[in-house]
């Protein structure tokens, strides 16, 4: 485990949560998944995470009242929007409410990856602080 950091993926599909649990998991993340922006809230205020991974059509509460929330409840978390549906339009707009990224879907893990490790540097590793 990467020092405990904590990320919570909300997306309603199954297979995206379990392959991006999977996939983070395996680089050494603790990792949580919920099906719904309403469980996610929830999950931030008893836990806390230090990212979270949300998409942002899903019923209820969607990706984007779970990033607003975020940025009032835990200013310094990264949130990441991932979609199907979006365009560029949709990921500027992310950017300006304040996300850290914006994904859509059919290029998912790979990306997540790298953002994941841009937001949450091993702060053991001397080479990263320089």
């Amino acid at each position: 485990m990467i020092l405990g950091k904590k990320i919570l993926i909300a997306d309603d599909e199954f297979l995206i949560r379990w392959s991006l649990s999977e996939a983070l998991s395996q680089d050494g993340y603790e990792v949580m998944a919920v099906g719904d922006g309403e469980k996610a809230l929830e999950a931030i205020r008893i836990v806390g995470f230090d990212f979270i991974i949300t998409d942002l059509v899903m019923p209820g509460i969607d990706g984007w009242e779970v990033l607003d929330r975020v940025k009032e409840i835990y200013p310094g978390a990264k949130v990441v929007i991932i979609t199907a549906h979006g365009d560029r339009e949709t990921g500027v707009m992310a950017r300006e409410r304040g996300a850290y990224g914006y994904i859509e879907k059919p290029e998912l893990i790979d990306k997540i990856r790298v953002l994941v490790r841009g937001g949450l540097p091993d702060e053991c590793d001397p080479g990263l602080l320089n």
